[in-house]
């Protein structure tokens, strides 16, 4: 490889899927064939065309040390120590609460909605083949009306190599979404780990778990905590806040409530869940909507308002992944209409200083 495609030796990175840093290594780049899905050595062009050297790049990948060695085999994008180490958003939720329909409509309201553009952001896989594994195995089945499977039990990225920018500022941004049980696991710390991490919180609450008379046939069919006696402690985000390391509490943070569309006849809900942001971040629109849902999860005697205070910076936020219930044929009959899925992912932007401006430092306080 030439000197001009190689970063400084030396530079330091942290690796979204394993959570190891190491020192950045591109001397021995590979690419990745999707025929038979394999990594091999690269093949760099002839010296003296940058342009093709930088071509190149862009599909060349080094192999995670991994000196943990606790990870099975994987790699980054060469592309990605071009960047500052990656915004890692950490989604933590009981089990069944919506977590991964919500990661998902976020991610595609990034990627492709006009309300992102407005907002300053723009937004690009980093990663192509892993961004085309993703659009196959979630954006595509979402957008055609099914439900995803839920969070499975592994390293429980869902996207590792996306880009945000913002004006100067470009950073690779990482969703983690574990399943809840794990944070009860004390085998599980490797899974957990990711809390060390994280730069931003967006914790999650689903209606059904706070106003039981939300819930539909379909929940009470698959979630069994939902038929027994009223339980308002939400354990599994207690569980990840205990774990949370020195200084968790200064991490920007959003309360996010789930399938609020079951809300939406509920005042203030209603004020709410019918009216889209358009990607603007007012820190007074979003004190307002904070102050609103904190009045309806006390009137729910949830432990989420306890919550609030945890944190020094911290937004509450009526959200509707999908817009509807799921049928019992696992599809939604009317298609998916995300409601204000983009907004809690605003306000962590504007806490963590991806997007900048006059007010924004007002934002969660």
């Amino acid at each position: 490889m030439t000197a001009s495609t190689t970063k400084p030796a030396g530079k330091k990175v942290t690796c979204p899927t394993c959570l190891d840093t190491f020192v950045w290594d591109e001397s021995e780049p590979l690419e990745y064939s999707p025929r038979d899905g394999k990594y091999k050595p690269a093949e760099p062009p002839a010296a003296g065309n940058p342009e093709k050297e930088k071509d190149a790049r862009r599909r060349w990948y080094v192999r995670c040390p991994n000196p943990s060695h606790d990870s099975p085999e994987h790699h980054l994008p060469v592309m990605y120590a071009d960047y500052n180490d990656p915004l890692v958003v950490a989604l933590v939720g009981r089990p069944r609460s919506g977590k991964t329909h919500l990661v998902v409509a976020m991610i595609r309201e990034l990627l492709h909605s006009p309300a992102a553009g407005r907002a300053g952001l723009r937004a690009h896989a980093l990663d192509y083949y892993q961004h085309v594994t993703f659009k196959r195995n979630y954006l595509d089945p979402f957008e055609n009306g099914q439900r995803l499977p839920g969070t499975r039990n592994e390293a429980g990225t869902y996207l590792a190599s996306l880009v945000v920018e913002c004006g100067q500022v470009k950073r690779p941004l990482v969703f983690f979404d574990v399943a809840g049980e794990d944070f009860r696991n004390s085998e599980n710390t490797r899974l957990t780990r990711f809390l060390v991490n994280a730069g931003a919180l967006l914790f999650v609450e689903d209606a059904p778990h706070v106003f039981r008379n939300s819930a539909e046939e379909r929940d009470l069919r698959d979630d069994p905590s939902l038929t027994g006696p009223v339980r308002a402690t939400n354990e599994f985000v207690w569980e990840a806040v205990s774990r949370l390391p020195s200084g968790g509490r200064h991490l920007p943070t959003a309360i996010a409530l789930t399938k609020s569309d079951r809300l939406r006849y509920v005042r203030p809900v209603d004020r709410w869940i019918r009216h889209d942001p358009g990607g603007q971040v007012s820190p007074e629109q979003l004190l307002a909507e904070s102050r609103d849902l904190y009045a309806l999860l006390s009137a729910g005697s949830s432990s989420m308002v306890k919550l609030y205070h945890e944190f020094e910076r911290c937004t509450m936020h009526f959200v509707s992944a999908t817009g509807s219930a799921v049928a019992n044929d696992d599809r939604f009959p009317v298609g998916i209409r995300p409601l204000r899925v983009l907004t809690p992912l605003l306000a962590l932007f504007a806490m963590s200083g991806v997007i900048t401006g006059p007010q924004v430092d007002l934002v969660g306080r």
